[in-house]
């Protein structure tokens, strides 16, 4: 398989989920226009800006537990953090296994297979409801970072699967 796979589904995911949550024509021009560079340069800022763009368009919708396209951004923005990573690595005009992907592919789903369930607990607990707390959202989400940022401090490359 060619390795420019990796950064060509980098910029397709990148636009899908652009044209999807960018509430203006020109945050998409801009959106798109950082995917395109983080593609073809595998430059690691440009993804980060195209991540942190998608991240905060989040805050021009209201949460809600049945919205299918936070779940789709929660689980594109990873696979664009992924997608991304790999493609710093490896070369355009080279070739590799498909089995490469397997072992990032597999830590995506273990990781998705914990986030959304989390998200959607997290927005039904907290939901602006009645009842709802806005602001213990926002603690639960920040102990959540703390937990993770806590599992992940000592660990060796060779320990995390």
């Amino acid at each position: 398989m060619p390795t420019a796979t990796v950064p060509l589904l980098f910029l397709a995911v990148a636009v899908g989920l652009c044209l999807l949550m960018l509430p203006s024509p020109s945050l998409v021009a801009v959106g798109v226009l950082l995917a395109l560079l983080g593609a073809v340069a595998s430059s690691q800022m440009s993804a980060l800006l195209l991540l942190l763009i998608l991240g905060l368009s989040q805050l021009w919708r209201d949460p809600s537990a049945t919205d299918v396209v936070y779940y789709l951004l929660l689980a594109g923005v990873h696979l664009l953090h992924v997608l991304s990573s790999l493609a710093r690595l490896l070369p355009w005009n080279g070739r590799m296994q498909v089995l490469t992907l397997a072992r990032p592919l597999r830590r995506y789903l273990y990781v998705q297979a914990v986030v959304q369930p989390v998200a959607a607990g997290a927005l039904i607990a907290f939901g602006r409801g009645p009842g709802g707390v806005t602001g213990v959202s926002l603690v639960a989400a920040a102990l959540l970072c703390v937990v993770a940022v806590a599992l992940g401090v000592g660990k060796r490359p060779s320990e995390s699967a």
